[in-house]
């Protein structure tokens, strides 16, 4: 059995990002999102991916006890992968520009600048500039001062015109809290728009920076390093989470570079100087690249009112049952299971839900865990109102969330200053789970209402995720969701689950009774399947597990969006696509035949160790009869896609699937919606 390293599947399914970007079919603002995407993935690949495998190279052969490949032939094929694809990213990147200049968008250089704006951008530069810039003089004997992680540098030599004397060296930091792209005024309404880089108008000012220096002739080159950002934690719980999250958020910034992007054309002995302060030295850890870094930053290209350069914006799909503002929702759930779609169907419904319990004098608790949170939440807003109004609220805040773990210790601040009680974690597991519960007095009894997702309670992310959320009066359903929350206060003890499933304790044993029971289903020539939709495919023991039934000749399908790790072989039943659109697919699916009673199950987990051994995880079946058969055609939709559905074949070369003969067009996504929008 073969299984390519979770790096090189990663680094195609950035591949399929870039595609979306190359894609003349694509509004040019979207294909600049792609590239700002792509760029942004390839950050954290390095930041957290590639620093953890160099950190296996340092332990020598260890790598074969962990059962993975060396990670010396994978650090190769890393550099060259990305060196690949910088290729491909930048020709891409110039095809866009320059077909925004068609259509009078036009990005210029310090050096492009036309005399007409040097007022406008000299008063630019000195009032929100200027005092921001703060330049660290190099020299070859002293040591480097601590660098930041990701802002980009200007790396600048300052030589005399006349006379003689050593160039001196200095390092300027892109400022990160200012606009990285300027629109410059028009002078005329005929007038191209005009659009500069933070950093060329940095290069306009270098004379005003240095001007107290007997220099005036200046050279500058782009340079950006990548630090470990992997969190180094300890097993010592005796320290609180906050302080050993706040010592490690500072490690974070003193991780060793993994790293270095720079300007091709940026003369060797001048980088040589600054990559041997970094320790950057390894030709595998250096990329040479274009003017500009941290392109990441395409992200917040600014808009000008052209029209046709972005995708038409989304128009809410209704809910069917919720579509009176007035009617309760608690009402609504309990006549009837919902499931939101987002973000064909608006996430405002969840919201709305959590506000209505903050206020109903009937609700006594309401429960939740948090993975990550909007910028400015207002779920986090409607749980503190609920606790404020007398409400025992419990959130379950994961401080391990990468990325946004100094956001999450926030919140938890923020939390139990209105009263909510908090609770850090649980030991030994990251608590990735999706689920809300609201407990309300109903008959002189208590009644559970639960919330289970496939994707965070985040209203940022939800209108281009692409997930699904259940909203349950199914009693027992809120019984097990309880049982989860109560084995946050005590993980000692594992819950007893009835209609749930949770990892770590037993996702594995669900999973193989589940294809066990296909085979034999199979075998005796009653209806067998397996369809599964996942962002991430690479655990060892799923994949010998799948591969076994396909070899017997068990049809099954998988859509994986991103990392897919299995190495399909020609022969067995088994196929898998990906699709990479305009939404991110996020949402996990299991579907089994099951002899022709078909079974559909939601999920918060992939298919990686860490979901199955690692992280606290819950599937749940859907039971209405009306609910499975939305997501059956959910599936069956994406799996029909030709537009932007890539084989994820043996070699991973992520060829577009093609129509067959008179196939009609299937977009998936654009599909999607159009079925929804029918059925409510």
């Amino acid at each position: 059995m073969e299984f390519r390293s979770k790096e090189t599947s990663w680094l195609s399914f950035n591949a399929r990002v870039l595609q979306e970007a190359e894609d003349e079919s694509v509004p040019l603002y979207e294909r600049l999102k792609f590239l700002g995407i792509y760029s942004s993935n390839l950050d954290e690949f390095f930041r957290v991916r590639v620093a953890t495998l160099r950190r296996i190279c340092q332990l020598g052969d260890e790598w074969k006890r962990l059962g993975i490949p060396n990670p010396n032939e994978t650090l190769k094929k890393v550099s060259r992968m990305v060196a690949s694809q910088a290729v491909v990213f930048n020709q891409t990147y110039d095809r866009v520009f320059s077909q925004l200049e068609k259509k009078g968008i036009k990005l210029v250089t310090d050096e492009q600048i036309p005399d007409e704006h040097a007022t406008f951008l000299l008063n630019y530069f000195r009032t929100k500039v200027r005092p921001h810039i703060f330049p660290i003089i190099l020299k070859a004997s002293a040591q480097l001062p601590a660098l930041k992680d990701l802002p980009m540098y200007l790396a600048v030599r300052l030589t005399k015109s006349k006379g003689t004397g050593r160039p001196m060296h200095a390092l300027i930091e892109i400022p990160s809290n200012l606009p990285r792209f300027v629109i410059i005024p028009k002078k005329r309404q005929s007038d191209p728009q005009l659009i500069i880089y933070l950093d060329d108008i940095i290069r306009y000012g270098l004379p005003e920076i240095f001007s107290t220096l007997p220099y005036d002739s200046y050279e500058s080159y782009a340079i950006k390093f990548t630090r470990d950002a992997e969190l180094e934690m300890d097993d010592d719980f005796t320290e609180s989470y906050f302080e050993k999250l706040a010592d490690s958020l500072k490690a974070r910034e003193q991780g060793l570079p993994v790293r270095a992007n720079f300007d091709e054309n940026f003369p060797k002995p001048f980088l040589n100087m600054i990559l041997r302060k970094l320790n950057l030295t390894g030709s595998d850890a250096l990329y040479p690249g274009a003017r500009y870094h941290n392109r990441r930053d395409l992200l917040g290209f600014p808009k000008v009112g052209v029209k046709g350069l972005e995708n038409p914006p989304q128009v809410a799909v209704p809910v069917k049952g919720i579509k009176n503002r007035r009617v309760s929702l608690f009402a609504a759930i309990r006549k009837r299971d919902l499931l939101i779609h987002t973000p064909y169907q608006p996430f405002r419904h969840f919201i709305r839900l959590l506000q209505e319990a903050a206020l109903d004098p009937y609700v006594k608790s309401i429960q939740v865990t948090q993975y990550r949170l909007a910028k400015h939440s207002c779920v986090a807003g409607a749980l503190q109102s609920a606790a404020r109004n007398g409400k025992e609220v419990f959130v379950m805040v994961e401080p391990q969330a990468r990325f946004d773990e100094e956001a999450n210790m926030r919140w938890a601040s923020a939390y139990r200053d209105a009263g909510v009680t908090v609770q850090l974690g649980v030991q030994g597991l990251k608590v990735h789970a999706k689920l809300v519960l609201i407990t309300r007095r109903e008959s002189a009894r208590e009644k559970y209402y639960a919330v289970l997702g496939t994707g965070n309670f985040n209203e940022d992310t939800s209108t281009v995720f692409a997930d699904h959320m259940l909203m349950t009066y199914n009693q027992e359903f809120g019984q097990d969701v309880q049982r989860v929350f109560d084995f946050f206060r005590r993980s000692y003890q594992q819950p007893k689950l009835r209609q749930l499933i949770a990892a770590p304790f037993s996702l594995r044993k669900f999973l193989q009774q589940k294809v066990e029971n296909e085979l034999r289903n199979f075998h005796e020539g009653l209806p067998a399947g397996i369809a599964i939709k996942v962002n991430n495919f690479s655990d060892v023991a799923t994949h010998e597990l799948l591969s076994e039934a396909a070899q017997q000749g068990l049809p099954i399908r998988l859509i994986v969006r991103s990392m897919f790790s299995m190495v399909m072989e020609e022969g067995d039943s088994m196929e898998a696509i990906s699709i990479v659109d305009k939404y991110l697919e996020h949402s996990r699916m299991f579907i089994f035949e099951n002899g022709g009673d078909r079974e559909i199950y939601l999920s918060s987990a992939d298919l990686l160790p860490r979901n199955f051994d690692t992280r606290v995880e819950v599937v749940f079946p859907i039971v209405d009869k009306s609910l499975k058969g939305q997501l059956s055609e959910y599936f069956d939709i994406q799996w029909s896609d030709n537009q932007k559905a890539r084989i994820l074949d043996a070699t991973l070369s992520n060829t577009y699937r093609k129509r067959r003969g008179r196939q009609p067009k299937v977009r998936a996504q654009e599909a999607i919606e159009e079925f929804l929008r029918n059925k409510n």
